[in-house]
Parts: structure tokens; sequence; C-alpha cells
């Protein structure tokens, strides 16, 4: 952006400079996000650079960039799982409620949904 408009882009009687290190945080952003599957990432982003004003584009990029790698591969974590061997808890779909009975633990007894 910054050679396609040395001067900045001119709106309003405004001119708005291009400040190549913004698109860098937001791509930085997008790549944990990715990586981690979470959209936590753009409030650290936010945290740490105090910039509010990269709302927007972080939010953008971090969701987009999230929903990609949800469908294309398991998160870094659940990698790391994996080349251990370790045990983890198998993915629960939609809908999938198991009802347990607590014995009479519970003051009024009956049945309780995890």
């Amino acid at each position: 952006m910054a050679a396609w408009f040395p001067d900045g882009i001119h709106a309003d009687g405004s001119i708005y400079r291009i400040v190549p290190g913004g698109y860098a945080v937001v791509g930085a952003a997008a790549l944990a996000g990715a990586v981690t599957h979470t959209i936590s990432t753009s409030v650290i982003v936010f945290e740490l650079t105090g910039q509010i004003s990269h709302i927007l584009p972080v939010m953008i990029a971090v969701i987009l960039a999230n929903a990609v790698s949800q469908s294309l591969q398991p998160s870094v974590y659940d990698s790391i799982i994996r080349i251990k061997k370790l045990p983890y808890l198998p993915e629960l779909g939609w809908g999938h409620l198991e009802y347990v009975d607590d014995g009479g633990l519970l003051e009024g007894g009956g049945d309780f949904c995890f």
C-alpha cells in the first residue's frame, strides 16, 4: 500500500498516512489466531499495542484466518497432544448431552446434564 500511495490516502480533505507496521500487526494477529484456533489473540494484540483504532481489520483478519484454519487442520495444541500420544477428550458435536444420575449427592436428587 505504501508503494501504491507514497503520499498517503487523500479523503475528505485529509491525508491518511500508510503505516506498514499496522499491516504487520494485523498479519501477526491473524497468524497467531489461525495456529491456536482462538480469537482471543485479537484482544492480546489490542492490549499490547494500545491501538484500538485497528480493531476492525484485526478482528476481520483473525476471524477469517480462524475459520479457514479450523476447516483445514487441528490446532497446535491438538497436534502436540497427538504427537505425544497423550489422552484427550473426544470431540462432542452439537446436541450430544449425557445425562448422569448423581446417586442422591445433590439435595434434591435426580439427574443432571454434562
